[in-house]
């Protein structure tokens, strides 16, 4: 149902002399089916547009692309040159929706200009001629392997470029807050930066998930509970949207409450290095982990995992090849009996995710041998009640001797 006109010059338009252009009416739709190239069938269930010479209302409209549903309430200025010369669309926009799966909607890019070809896991464009704020309240978002539930936030779109405000998202078992953006300005190399604080997110769940971290942390598909924490990245894209780990810089800290670590390798064999079987079936009540990224490789800060009566500190590095290049001390209670008067083990772990090795530094347990022993010889000469001067000297030479061998070592 119409009841519009449209009268002017095209220089008008050009000029933008929006004033002196005659335009007005509205413009009803119902049940309206459009087929188009490369695209779900759109079903528009309704839609009012209301249009001024200065802007055009969209209100009431509610439309079904394939399986996704959207209503939009909108407001757009300079629609007439948007639409005849292709200028820059301003407005407003707010989104709603029960379902919306994004990889219906991916184009591919070549050179600098996107086409309309259709393809899962391909380059999403975002329009240079489009400067919108939004703002979307969606039930669930599917995006390449990740649902989203519950997304709330402000987007901005403007110059090829989505800036996200405040977004909150469901996911992967617990919630992320986000801001961030996503650029495709140079299509040819999109990027991405987000600063996200999250909250009892699932280990297995994110393994599943983002296959970022199938690259860079595989330990998590074997970690079993949830974490919190913040992460800061900034990478380049590739053409499907996956995060290019090579240009990847970032940093961010993990803590866990509830974690057990029965069934990781590189655990499996610490114990077995320390003849310790009971710490391959331990919890961890409380971990804290900070870490950097800097060109796709990982670097931990030294960080304590209490396993049981155990404490275990690590620090160290992994890669994009799935390297592993740590070094770790392990601390026995005094339950689990000394090997030669140790109780605490340095420890490397090289190797990589799949198959880790394990080793206990052998010249760390000698020093804590000699310095066990010269310090059990000099407590013995302390305690002496003989203050005469060859008891001075005897525990004189002692200590020189321990001392000696303590800088050969080093």
């Amino acid at each position: 149902t119409a009841d519009a006109n449209v009268s002017g010059r095209l220089s008008y338009i050009e000029k933008e002399q929006y004033d002196a252009v005659k335009a007005g009416g509205t413009i009803a739709l119902s049940n309206m089916k459009l087929k188009m190239k490369d695209m779900p069938d759109v079903d528009i269930r309704k839609s009012l547009l209301t249009f001024t010479p200065q802007y055009l209302q969209l209100s009431e409209t509610t439309v079904n692309i394939g399986k996704n549903d959207l209503t939009a309430d909108s407001r757009f200025e300079n629609y007439m040159g948007y639409a005849l010369k292709g200028s820059t669309l301003r407005g407003t926009l707010n989104l709603r929706s029960n379902h919306l799966n994004l990889n219906d909607f991916m184009s591919s890019a070549t050179d600098t200009t996107a086409t309309a070809t259709s393809g899962e896991g391909s380059l999403l464009i975002v329009p240079k001629n489009i400067d919108f704020a939004m703002q979307a309240d969606m039930k669930q978002v599917l995006f390449d392997t990740m649902t989203f539930n519950n997304v709330k936030g402000k987007l901005t779109v403007r110059g090829g470029k989505v800036d996200m405000q405040n977004l909150s998202l469901g996911t992967m078992g617990g919630n992320v807050l986000l801001n961030g953006s996503y650029s495709t300005a140079d299509p040819k190399t999109p990027t991405f930066n987000a600063g996200l604080k999250m909250t009892d997110l699932g280990f297995a769940q994110t393994y599943k998930e983002l296959n970022m971290v199938k690259q860079l942390a595989p330990v998590f598909e074997h970690l079993k509970g949830t974490y919190s924490g913040s992460l800061n990245i900034d990478t380049q894209l590739d053409q499907a949207m996956s995060p290019v780990l090579q240009t990847m810089t970032g940093n961010g800290s993990l803590s866990t409450r509830d974690l057990n670590l029965s069934g990781v390798k590189s655990i499996d064999l610490i114990a077995d290095a320390i003849k310790k079987p009971g710490m391959k079936d331990l919890s961890v009540k409380d971990m804290t982990l900070d870490f950097t990224i800097d060109k796709g490789r990982v670097s931990t800060k030294p960080f304590d995992i209490k396993l049981g009566d155990y404490n275990l500190n690590l620090s160290g590095t992994t890669g994009l090849d799935q390297t592993i290049d740590y070094t770790g001390k392990i601390q026995l209670p005094s339950s689990a009996g000394k090997i030669a008067e140790l109780t605490t083990f340095d420890l490397k772990i090289g190797g990589t995710f799949t198959s880790p090795k394990v080793k206990v530094d052998a010249k760390s347990m000698v020093n804590q041998a000699l310095q066990s022993a010269g310090e059990k010889a000099i407590d013995k000469l302390t305690d002496k009640k003989d203050t005469t001067g060859a008891a001075q000297d005897e525990k004189k030479n002692v200590v020189n001797k321990v001392l000696d061998i303590f800088k050969k070592k080093k």
